[in-house]
């Protein structure tokens, strides 16, 4: 059954939902998602409890984690369904943001295999309006909620806002495709003193969202310095910055299977420079079993990805927790 789900899945992706323009396909499958309950199926689930582990104190029944992209609770509230250790809600900023006008997302094909680009340019309701729709939302899995600002204030604001409906909390200090936020890992005294007030703004663990674009940065300085204000997740990283001609802004974050030899060398490096002082979240390009193997023997804790979501359907978080109990025999 599995594997009939998975190849009608496939058929779907590459014959209908590829074949159609970004702009009608994302609300479609958003509609999807919303309305048919595949939650409800334990065919995406595998409750084996070896795949249990911790994230900052936090336990997680498996170590997959949604990336950040929706905020749409009806979503959220799906997904912690289909075979997610956690979820991680869209970033938020103090205010509502309209984002990058279209077209805001493309397809691309990459040697390694297809991909998106987005400026999305975080597109959300506002803190107070999150705040009211995460209110009714319940945990079937840890929610982690997601910061972004330009300034310490802005990340302290909606920290303080979310972090009584989240389990764990991620600062996004890395989105590719809005410059004042992508450009935090190179003002690193008003980075260290954003990592020191959102630490003092919650007692629930942190996740500091870093760039793969800024290897040496996050390794010298960004990392060491969250690690100094208490903040010891890592989740490399985000989007890789591309030029694209097709978006509104004809720049955006890559997301996909190209960036996963990326990710793989910066998890050994930062598990090799850093040992067991901080837990890494993996994410970038792993939209396969032997990915995510391959990511966490590496030295990650867990494994996060959302492009895979999308181009390898909503069973691989099954298939991929299906192979980490195989491997654990």
């Amino acid at each position: 059954m599995e594997r009939a789900a998975d190849l009608l899945y496939r058929l779907l992706y590459s014959g209908v939902l590829a074949r159609l323009p970004e702009r009608i396909a994302v609300p479609l499958g958003q509609w999807a998602l919303r309305l048919i309950p595949l939650d409800l199926l334990p065919l995406f689930r595998n409750d084996d409890p070896r795949l249990a582990i911790t994230l900052g104190g936090v336990r997680l029944p498996n170590p997959l984690i949604l990336s950040s992209m929706y905020y749409d609770t009806t979503i959220l509230r799906r997904a912690m369904g289909l075979g997610f250790g956690a979820v991680t809600a869209k970033s938020i900023t103090p205010k509502p943001r309209p984002g990058h006008p279209q077209p805001n997302l493309v397809r691309i094909t990459t040697p390694e295999g297809p991909g998106l680009v987005n400026c999305n340019g975080f597109h959300n309701p506002g803190l107070e309006a999150y705040r009211i729709a995460l209110a009714s939302l319940p945990h079937r899995v840890p929610l982690i909620v997601a910061a972004a600002g330009e300034s310490a204030e802005d990340y302290v604001a909606v920290v303080e806002g979310l972090a009584p409906f989240g389990d764990l909390v991620e600062i996004n200090i890395s989105s590719p495709n809005t410059k004042l936020v992508y450009g935090w890992s190179e003002r690193p005294q008003e980075l260290a003193n954003v990592f020191r007030a959102v630490r003092k703004a919650t007692d629930k663990p942190i996740i500091v969202k870093v760039s793969p674009d800024f290897r040496r940065i996050n390794e010298e300085t960004t990392i060491p310095s969250a690690r100094d204000a208490g903040i010891t997740i890592v989740n490399c990283g985000n989007a890789h910055r591309v030029e694209e001609p097709r978006l509104s802004q004809k720049a955006g974050g890559l997301s996909g299977p190209a960036l996963f030899a990326r990710t793989l060398e910066n998890v050994r490096r930062l598990r090799e420079r850093f040992a067991d002082s901080i837990e890494i979240i993996a994410t970038g390009g792993i939209d396969a079993p032997d990915k995510a193997l391959q990511a966490l023997q590496a030295g990650a804790t867990a494994c996060g990805y959302f492009t895979g979501f999308i181009t390898r359907g909503p069973l691989l978080a099954r298939t991929i927790l299906d192979a980490l109990v195989k491997s654990s025999r």
